[in-house]
């Protein structure tokens, strides 16, 4: 058998223990408020899985944990005795997040080479570490935890439109669902443009054609389009809960403030175009105005 499948085989039976073990835990903790029922599950969830890539001494464990939780969750939520949401509105919200999961997860898996091969961002993170506790803080709390809270809050609006009552679907919801897919469509094409290119290249080069022509990370572009679209779904639902929107807002502090920061200085190190291409193209946001 294939290294690579074997390996995969192996990360599906974890996940499918750590879903079994939220399963229990959600049912052990079928008497408390639904949002904190939540927080629980993905967080013991996390644990689960943290202690697996302690064990594989690999956090990219961890990278599954993304796309495939919030699936886990959203159904927790929304086949929860009292889930009260619309179900059209639900299953608009469950095709996006749906479409989104698979293509993340598929992303993953053939960028991911096996036990050899770990997220570079988490190589860097641990090894600034000098001891003990300072490796457990970063490989737990900075690899693990603080995602896994971010990824809780920006599942907020999704999850409380499932689990409270609200207004019939209506124009917003549609628009949702457009932005929704429209956001996961540019992840794959930015995805698909970024593979072949690094199959095509023998050295570090920046990528500057394509969607990567109007912004550094066109895919990561999609990812916060994609929980904005969640939050559009749940202002449909219920306008009285703006609040929601501090999930989004977290969300794109992660991803602008955290990823694109790392990915970027790791760029500036390795390619001697990069400055240039950094200087001319918007971070995040696409620039179709760009010439």
């Amino acid at each position: 058998m294939n290294k690579k499948i074997l390996h995969l085989l192996i990360v599906l039976i974890g996940y499918v223990g750590c879903i079994c073990s939220m399963y229990l835990t959600w049912n052990l903790f079928e008497n408390f408020n639904i949002f904190l029922r939540l927080l629980i599950c993905h967080v013991e969830g996390t644990i689960f899985i943290y202690v697996l890539s302690v064990l594989f001494k690999n956090s990219s464990w961890y990278d599954a944990f993304w796309s495939v939780i919030p699936v886990v969750l959203g159904i927790f939520c929304w086949s929860d005795v009292n889930a009260a949401g619309n179900g059209l509105r639900a299953l608009l919200m469950f095709t996006c997040l749906l479409f989104w999961a698979i293509r993340l997860t598929y992303n993953w898996i053939r960028s991911w080479d096996g036990f050899s091969h770990e997220d570079w961002r988490y190589v860097m993170m641990k090894g600034k570490t000098t001891n003990t506790f300072q490796y457990f803080i970063n490989d737990f709390g900075a690899i693990h935890l603080i995602p896994t809270l971010c990824v809780y809050m920006a599942l907020l609006p999704m999850n409380y439109a499932l689990f409270y009552f609200g207004s019939d679907v209506s124009w917003l919801d549609w628009a949702a669902s457009i932005i929704g897919i429209s956001a996961v469509i540019i992840q794959i094409i930015s995805d698909q443009q970024m593979y072949n290119f690094r199959k095509s290249i023998q050295e570090p080069q920046t990528k500057n054609t394509g969607l990567w022509y109007y912004s550094r990370h066109p895919n990561y572009f999609g990812e916060m389009l994609f929980w904005f679209s969640l939050f559009i779904f749940a202002i449909s639902a219920h306008t009285n809960a703006p609040w929601l929107f501090i999930g989004t807002m977290i969300m794109y502090a992660l991803i602008a403030k955290g990823s694109v920061s790392m990915m970027d200085k790791r760029s500036l190190s390795k390619r001697p175009d990069f400055k240039h291409y950094m200087d001319s193209t918007p971070a995040l946001f696409l620039n179709p105005f760009k010439r």
